[in-house]
């Protein structure tokens, strides 16, 4: 518990359990040993705003070694000694590797002892001092297959008879390692001054766990200061996109008949005489800001002097409806956070409202664009025929 207590304060600074984060923690010996195993939802909870731990970079590797050499130094554990010539795994080979069974699982565990058994040996080379550069260590590697890619942190090999390359990755692997550095490094790890810190050492390791801590801590205090602006979609309602289709035609049926265009009413629209006032004012507003213009097109059953749209809508272009959809997300966080049954009640009938008004403007803006579109065909057909 003192462990996990230090984990929350490390990793989530700034942040509260139960309240900000939650996780679950599995222990488990199974193994031997006592382990820790936990699940930290991706979310923080007032806000519903995207929360890592463990963002990608740099930063977070070096933020988890100084936690571990602080903890390992704490409880009087040793130290993590890393293995300087030893090819290191993938999350792959370690986590799922062992318990997978598809057809490429199969093909890459064929292929895993030969990775082992070069890691080991290219160890053996570099100890005795028969490789002491990456151009050797290549030439090397040579002898068991081919290099089919060389990177700045590690060596892709396919050995003979294999279809499949690996990655050898590692400090042996990188580029410009020093080999007799890493010859010393990896003859005395083993030894019991490795295992554990000096007060030198801790001092380091403790400064820097503090730097970072506090980063992350400034980092969630904003991250909380301040609401998720927009729609949030733990409150947004899914269903079926309406159907908005052209159809010329001479002789209007059901259809609603606009500025010379058949235009079907949306599905969502029909509901309610409410919507459908509001629709037949955001069409009538659509048909005032037109302006007839003789054109020419390549459709029989089009008439000639079909209007144009201007580029005006009457208040329904995109910032009105980001405005309208600004105001709802602001009303769905007031319900929620509503204590009072009344006041909630008041809010979702003011709520209704709007995503009545948004419906209707999106269905004059798609109405607008449809214009649009078939003006700009008709325009292009009369420069063809030209």
């Amino acid at each position: 518990m003192e462990v996990v207590k230090l984990f929350r304060s490390v990793f989530m600074a700034g942040l509260e359990h139960g309240v900000n984060f939650t996780d679950f923690w599995n222990i488990h010996e199974d193994k031997g040993r006592i382990e820790l195993n936990y699940v930290i939802p991706l979310t923080e909870l007032t806000t519903g705003k995207q929360m890592n731990p463990f963002p990608v970079g740099k930063a977070k590797e070096d933020f988890k070694d100084a936690f571990d050499s602080y903890i390992n130094h704490q409880f009087g554990y040793d130290q993590i000694v890393r293995d300087p010539l030893k090819a290191s795994f993938s999350k792959f080979e370690v986590k799922v590797l062992p318990h997978a069974e598809s057809a490429l699982v199969k093909q890459i565990k064929s292929i895993k002892p030969d990775k082992d058994n070069i890691s080991q040996n290219v160890a053996y080379q570099v100890l005795q001092g028969k490789i002491a550069s990456r151009q050797e260590l290549c030439d090397y590697l040579e002898n068991f297959g081919e290099i089919t890619r060389i990177n700045d942190k590690f060596i892709s090999l396919k050995i003979h008879g294999s279809q499949k390359a690996f990655r050898l990755k590692g400090p042996v692997y990188e580029y410009g390692a020093d080999f007799k550095d890493l010859r010393n490094e990896a003859l005395t790890r083993g030894a019991s001054y490795k295992k554990q810190l000096s007060d030198a050492d801790f001092q380091k390791v403790t400064d820097t766990l503090k730097r970072l801590t506090e980063s992350r801590r400034q980092f969630n205090k904003k991250l909380i200061a301040t609401p998720m602006t927009g729609r949030s979609n733990r409150h947004r309602l899914y269903g079926d996109k309406a159907i908005v289709k052209v159809k010329p035609s001479k002789v209007p049926s059901e259809a609603t008949k606009t500025a010379g265009t058949t235009v079907k009413s949306p599905d969502f629209l029909k509901a309610s005489p409410h919507h459908q006032a509001e629709f037949r004012s955001t069409q009538e507003s659509t048909k005032a800001a037109t302006t007839p213009t003789k054109t020419l097109s390549t459709n029989p059953e089009e008439k000639v002097g079909s209007p144009s749209v201007s580029s005006s809508t009457n208040g329904v272009s995109d910032p009105s409806i980001g405005g309208l959809r600004s105001q709802l997300a602001d009303l769905m966080n007031q319900i929620a956070n509503a204590k009072n049954p009344a006041k909630a009640a008041a809010l979702k009938a003011k709520a209704t409202q709007l995503e009545n008004q948004i419906g209707a403007a999106v269905a004059a803006e798609r109405i607008r664009k449809l214009k649009e579109a078939e003006r700009f065909n008709g325009m292009s057909g009369k420069k063809l025929k030209s």
